[in-house]
């Protein structure tokens, strides 16, 4: 069991980030979905789907989006490549929807996926290795408490799974996760009813001996680079801490599960 004073302190440190990456151009202004996320090209050179400081759903909507993503990569889950993204001052004011306009600050980025198509369906399970990164979509959905599910396919690819727009994960469903709701989930599950036929037996494993590797201190230092401007409070992310560092065992048994299910 893990206490949750224990976790008291551990985000206090936060501090919004000195260098990396930026938008350079935006691409492509909102066009559907709730937060206003638009396409830009940033520092790297590269293009990346943008979830503004000001987005339409709020503070929190960033803070999930940054925490799955990172707790999803430390287990091996077929995760979009995500981070930190500034906004410059030059661009406050561009309209990545009708009538709202970029302020300056730090969004999150999450890296395009070529030949993309969404789906809020689980499937292509037999195509590319998605048999193995199902796995990790079971995983990510339970340990972070997955809402609003959707997830991107590449064409080009094999149709290979990306899970993305984490926005309304952890509890209660929505933008407004609290910590209340937090604790009193926290040993709750929240699995995904999708059919476990097709999954990969040693990948299930894995998973599962991956979310029990994690620590404490690794997820420390993913709520450690949560930038100190964006409106969330250190009590609110420690909380977080606590529920994905208590939640793990219980997630990693029932991943372990899937395997006794598979025909």
């Amino acid at each position: 069991m893990v206490d949750r004073a224990a976790w008291n302190g551990r985000a206090s440190q936060r501090q919004d980030p000195a260098e990396g990456l930026s938008i350079v151009t935006p691409l492509q202004p909102s066009r559907a979905g709730g937060s206003g996320t638009f396409l830009a090209l940033l520092s790297d050179r590269r293009q990346w789907w943008v979830k503004p400081p000001n987005n339409l759903q709020g503070a929190k909507v960033l803070v999930s989006e940054f925490i799955v993503s990172r707790v999803g990569r430390l287990i091996g889950a077929p995760v979009c490549e995500n981070g930190i993204v500034e906004v410059p001052n030059e661009l406050a004011g561009w309209e990545f929807r009708p009538g709202s306009a970029l302020v300056a600050g730090f969004g999150h980025a999450s890296l395009a996926v070529d030949s993309a198509h969404e789906s809020r369906s689980l499937e292509h399970r037999s195509n590319d290795d998605n048999a193995r990164r199902h796995v990790g979509v079971y995983a990510l959905h339970d340990w972070c408490w997955g809402e609003d599910v959707q997830w991107l396919y590449s064409a080009s690819a094999d149709e290979r799974i990306f899970s993305h727009d984490h926005g309304y994960y952890f509890p209660p469903y929505g933008a407004g996760w609290n910590t209340s709701e937090l604790v009193s989930k926290v040993l709750e599950p929240h699995f995904g009813r999708w059919p476990s036929a097709g999954l990969d037996a040693s990948e299930i494993e894995r998973v599962a001996g991956a979310i029990e590797g994690v620590t404490g201190a690794d997820i420390e230092r993913i709520l450690q680079e949560v930038p100190a401007s964006w409106p969330i409070t250190d009590d609110e992310l420690e909380t977080v801490g606590y529920f994905l560092e208590e939640r793990a065992p219980g997630v990693a048994a029932r991943i372990r599960e899937l395997a006794r299910t598979l025909p």
